[in-house]
């Protein structure tokens, strides 16, 4: 395989993009404590928008103030983040990048971090707190969408709140909204319908959801091929993560590529494989699994320019070695990872 396909445009659905590189949605944990974001997040985003990437996705940002799921997380659950919308949405795209914004809800994560407000779950929510969450996902996506981005993903991944409505073992419900494993995938369908209802049909919209529950089961599997087959024209490509979302250390191989392989011959959606990506190898093993495109987290915050290094030299590797110090807040942090000296202006 050659190394250009990752640098050639390419679309995925109604999203064009000018290459299969993905930069994942990447928490940086710098928020204000209000939830509107600083500077050094905005010039990371101008920095990444300066490299070869295909997309970008931002980090995960919130949608309604009871789901902070944590004190430094971004905040779009009203119009006063739009201005920091804006900014990350201009710097990312400056160069002709495009941008998606990532939402989610931290469910059960909020707990501690919300101001006191209640903590949503799928087992305590009636179905009129259902209808605002979903309301929510809509209005913030229309935020994004008036921001400049170029779509949005809703984050079904990591156990927040809506991946805790697909896993039975969080979703104990008896109403439409459990059970089945449609019905326990129903809120994420509705939103989905929400932002294109609120965004219209030509926005583009991306998923990210786990290819497997803790103990790698079939039936999950199985539950995850009904799901998706159920939104195969509603979504424009899905993001493959799993259970064990960021294993530390320097990885072997792609994360999910066995989730990859299984689930490519079993849908339509484009998928994305997401993380474990540390040179051209794995890339390349990803996308012959039958990814449409492979992104990546940690490395670009080890290194900004990673993808220019891939693109001019077949034995680039990051030196992205898991350790798990972007994990920490920044401001305890002080820098974005631990092998840059310094974040540069």
């Amino acid at each position: 395989m050659e190394k250009s396909i990752l640098f050639t445009s390419c679309t995925l659905g109604k999203l064009s993009m000018p290459g299969r590189l993905v930069r994942s949605a990447t928490e940086l944990f710098c928020a204000e404590p209000d939830g509107h974001v600083p500077a050094v997040e905005t010039e990371e985003y101008r920095r990444l928008g300066k490299q070869p990437l295909g997309l970008i996705v931002t980090a995960h940002t919130c949608v309604s103030p009871e789901g902070r799921a944590n004190p430094w997380q971004n905040a779009v659950w009203d119009d006063e983040f739009l201005p920091d919308a804006v900014r990350i949405a201009d710097a990312s795209q400056a160069e002709g990048v495009p941008a998606v914004m990532q939402l989610g809800h931290g469910g059960a994560k909020a707990e501690g971090h919300n101001g006191g407000l209640p903590v949503l779950t799928p087992d305590n929510m009636t179905e009129s707190d259902i209808a605002a969450l979903v309301r929510s996902f809509g209005a913030a996506a229309l935020r994004a969408k008036r921001a400049g981005f170029s779509g949005i993903m809703l984050h079904g991944a990591h156990l927040y709140l809506l991946s805790r409505f697909f896993y039975p073992r969080f979703n104990h419900r008896t109403d439409r909204y459990g059970g089945s494993a449609l019905n326990r995938f129903r809120v994420i369908r509705e939103a989905a319908e929400e932002v294109k209802k609120t965004c219209g049909d030509a926005f583009p919209l991306l998923l990210k959801i786990n290819g497997d529950d803790e103990a790698g089961t079939e039936e999950y599997h199985r539950d995850l091929v009904d799901a998706l087959r159920s939104v195969s024209g509603c979504f424009d490509a899905v993001e493959i993560s799993g259970w064990n979302s960021a294993p530390g250390g320097v990885p072997e191989r792609p994360f999910f590529i066995d989730n990859i392989r299984r689930l490519r011959n079993e849908v339509e959606l484009p998928l994305i494989e997401v993380g474990g990506f540390r040179s051209l190898a794995g890339m390349f093993e990803a996308l012959e699994a039958g990814a449409s495109a492979v992104s990546m987290s940690r490395p670009l915050l080890c290194e900004p320019d990673f993808p220019t290094k891939l693109r001019m030299s077949d034995d680039a590797v990051s030196r992205c070695r898991g350790c798990g110090f972007c994990y920490r807040p920044y401001p305890e942090r002080g820098r974005l990872c631990c092998l840059r000296a310094e974040d540069p202006s």
